[in-house]
């Protein structure tokens, strides 16, 4: 996908989308191929990659399920920017928390968002699970990208979430064995499973699942991870 292609399919997907955006994303690319030689944040080495597989398809899963509205939107493990970054560029009126343990990638994404002027994103160094109790019942949406299973994304994120926040969670193909493996901590969280929802693109369907939190999360969660991961 070349810049032509990749601004075409935004536009159509976010019809909002004025040329500072496409100006931001085009010195975030840059940005991330300088810092990709002396890190390896990412395996994307053209730029025709970048723009596909890297920012679309990080971000075309949230057409007509994010608006742009005043909200607050927790993206946990964020990595080198996606999709938090990218989220907080086109959803522009919204505020963005982007929740990163490792230090190094932390510090790529508050250079980059400082080299942006992005006012609308904090990025903050540490653990979904270890967060401060200020932060429970606190966002309007939630989502990650390639961060852990189901089973644990819910546990991390839910909390974090007021009454009526939503989950939008991009997942791979094996979605029913996720699904099935979470029933038990589905009903715990108190969060209801409201719908999947397939969307193709580069030859690949990807699965969006959407939950709803209907009651408070229980203060025990989420536990320490050592408990997470051995349940």
């Amino acid at each position: 996908m070349n810049i032509l292609e990749f601004q075409k399919k935004l536009k159509n997907d976010f019809e909002w989308i004025n040329k500072d955006v496409f100006d931001k994303i085009e010195i975030y690319k840059n940005y991330l191929r300088s810092e990709n030689k002396k890190f390896n944040l990412t395996r994307l080495h053209s730029d025709e990659k970048i723009y596909s597989d890297y920012f679309y398809e990080s971000i075309f899963v949230y057409k007509n399920l994010i608006e742009n509205k005043s909200q607050k939107i927790l993206d946990i493990g964020s990595g080198s920017g996606i999709p938090g970054i990218i989220i907080g560029l086109i959803f522009d009126r919204s505020n963005i928390t982007i929740i990163e343990p490792n230090l190094k990638q932390c510090k790529f994404m508050k250079t980059l968002i400082e080299i942006l002027s992005i006012r609308n994103i904090i990025i903050i160094n540490n653990r979904a699970e270890c967060l401060d109790k200020s932060f429970r019942e606190n966002f309007d949406i939630a989502t990650s990208r390639a961060v852990a299973s189901l089973k644990i994304l819910l546990e991390i994120t839910i909390p974090y979430l007021k009454i009526n926040g939503i989950l939008i969670q991009p997942k791979s193909s094996n979605l029913d064995f996720e699904l099935k493996a979470s029933e038990l901590i589905i009903k715990k969280l108190n969060i209801f499973h409201e719908t999947t929802i397939d969307k193709k693109f580069n030859e690949k369907i990807h699965k969006i699942i959407i939950f709803k939190k209907i009651k408070p999360t229980n203060l025990i969660y989420p536990r320490k991870w050592r408990e997470i991961i051995n349940e």
